[in-house]
């Protein structure tokens, strides 16, 4: 059981993000509050949710083909999936009400708001993700298994219109996240990628 519920948006990545270095640019008192008001804020509306599925897989010359019959026609992906027998594919998203507030404050003209609440959004998604990553990692461990790193749609030669029918397979729609016409994720802050796993004597 995959648990991201706990996600915490780090103030120093918000800085790097903003284009502040800690030890370089020094923060007024009256900017350092502005960024932690808003962070807090923010914290309190992400709403991160997670679906995944998992499979056997046969990688084949410039495709990874899943016992259940997804298939990702991507050399790239193939190289990296070299000797793993399974797969996980992840769709993570921290839901729109963070979103919809950054897009009241671009509307009212309060652009710095808006870049905290942005860079905030990135952070938390990535941050959703990454912990699912680590629990997959922790569970394959145990069992003698290693993972690959993570790639996504859009990646390399992975085309990105195959983030339609990836989605699909993990009923991403069961979370709230859907595409545009131009295969793009909403919620904007939403990510999704798969990896690989391998037995840990074949490395």
């Amino acid at each position: 059981m995959i648990n991201v519920a706990n996600i915490k948006i780090n103030y120093e990545t918000v800085l790097v993000r903003l284009g502040y270095w800690r030890l370089s640019t020094k923060i007024d008192a009256k900017t350092e509050t502005l960024i932690k008001e808003n962070l807090s804020l923010a914290q309190k509306l992400i709403k991160p949710k997670i679906s995944i599925i998992f499979d056997d897989i046969m990688v084949k010359r410039g495709e990874v083909v899943s016992k259940n019959g997804f298939k990702i026609q991507s050399k790239d992906v193939a190289k990296l999936f070299e000797n793993c027998f399974k797969f996980y594919g992840i769709v993570v998203t921290i839901c729109d009400a963070l979103e919809k507030q950054r897009d009241y404050f671009i509307k009212e003209k309060e652009t710095f708001r808006a870049l905290i609440f942005d860079a905030a959004g990135s952070i938390a998604a990535e941050e959703t993700i990454s912990s699912a990553n680590k629990q997959i990692k922790e569970y394959e461990e145990k069992n003698g298994n290693i993972i690959t790193k993570r790639y996504s749609p859009g990646y390399g030669d992975w085309a990105i219109e195959s983030q339609k029918e990836f989605l699909s397979k993990l009923s991403a729609d069961k979370i709230g996240v859907s595409l545009t016409n131009a295969y793009l994720m909403k919620p904007e802050k939403s990510v999704s990628a798969v990896l690989g796993v391998k037995k840990r004597e074949t490395i």
